[in-house]
């Protein structure tokens, strides 16, 4: 089992700039990391990413080679709330190429990509076939490259008052719409923050129905009411159950922590990556204590 961090989780400076790639990487790697996820949900470039992208995929792939970090996952774009933004297919696809330059196993999607004009009615089977149609093209591009796609438990945003805003924050849903593709091409991201907004604490009840479908997951905690992303432990999620959960169901995937590190000052970052490392590291050692 490979450890892994959003490396894109210390990007952001007090001052509202940005790290560079190459500045998040080597903390990664300076804090005790061999594997990270790197980030690629914005559908806009980093700011030194101006001329040529696929030869800009390519030196960030050396800088990770150099530093001797393996990209294990990647995370596609996504969008909330507003209609498909322009352009949204075409950088899936172009996500696709970019994880496969950077060696990554699989790509985590929100497969809730199906808001048009009229996405505040919610109709499943028109919003189901919807996302299949969104991410069929992504599917056979991703099988030609070598690289999965795992799909995230995700939440209801804006509090489901008055109608469905999102699929896959219902299990059934996000069963339903993996199951429509080759079970050796899309599998699920178990995201343990998002499942613990939606199940609370029989997250792991609900966890088991899905069995071997599990090929990722995105590692963090709450206290149920806020996405809060914060380091395991410091929120309500009972974590030693989930690692006997995933050792039991046979997971043979990563931990993958996609915690908010805020904006934190030069002087606290390496002692926040060593932190991080020491707590992935604890959560291994129970999974592998329940998997023997």
């Amino acid at each position: 089992m490979r450890l892994s961090v959003n490396e894109r989780s210390y990007s952001r400076r007090s001052d509202g700039s940005r790290r560079t790639r190459r500045e998040t990487l080597e903390l990664a790697k300076a804090g005790g990391f061999d594997t990270v996820d790197f980030g690629l949900s914005s559908m806009e470039r980093d700011h030194d990413d101006t001329g040529d992208h696929r030869a800009w995929i390519f030196a960030q792939r050396e800088i990770c080679d150099r530093l001797g970090l393996k990209v294990n996952q990647t995370h596609a774009p996504f969008f909330e709330g507003r209609p498909m933004p322009e352009g949204f297919r075409e950088r899936l696809l172009e996500c696709v190429e970019d994880s496969a330059i950077l060696g990554a196993d699989c790509m985590v999607v929100h497969a809730d990509t199906w808001y048009e004009a009229d996405y505040v009615q919610w109709d499943y089977p028109k919003v189901v076939q919807a996302v299949y149609e969104v991410y069929a093209p992504v599917v056979e591009l991703a099988a030609k490259r070598g690289v999965k796609l795992a799909m995230e438990t995700l939440h209801e945003w804006l509090g489901g008052l008055y109608h469905r805003m999102r699929l896959c924050s219902q299990i059934e849903e996000l069963d339903e719409i993996v199951g429509r593709f080759p079970s050796d091409l899309v599998g699920v991201c178990w995201d343990f923050g998002h499942a613990a907004m939606v199940y609370k604490a029989d997250q792991f009840k609900v966890m088991r129905r899905l069995q071997s479908k599990i090929i990722a997951t995105h590692v963090h905690d709450n206290y149920i009411r806020h996405d809060d992303h914060a380091m395991p432990y410091q929120g309500s999620i009972c974590w030693d159950e989930g690692m006997r959960t995933l050792a039991e169901l046979g997971y043979a995937g990563d931990l993958t922590l996609e915690v908010n590190s805020g904006a934190l000052p030069d002087g606290l970052l390496l002692p926040s990556a060593r932190y991080a490392r020491e707590v992935i590291g604890d959560l291994a050692a129970r999974f592998g204590a329940y998997r023997k």
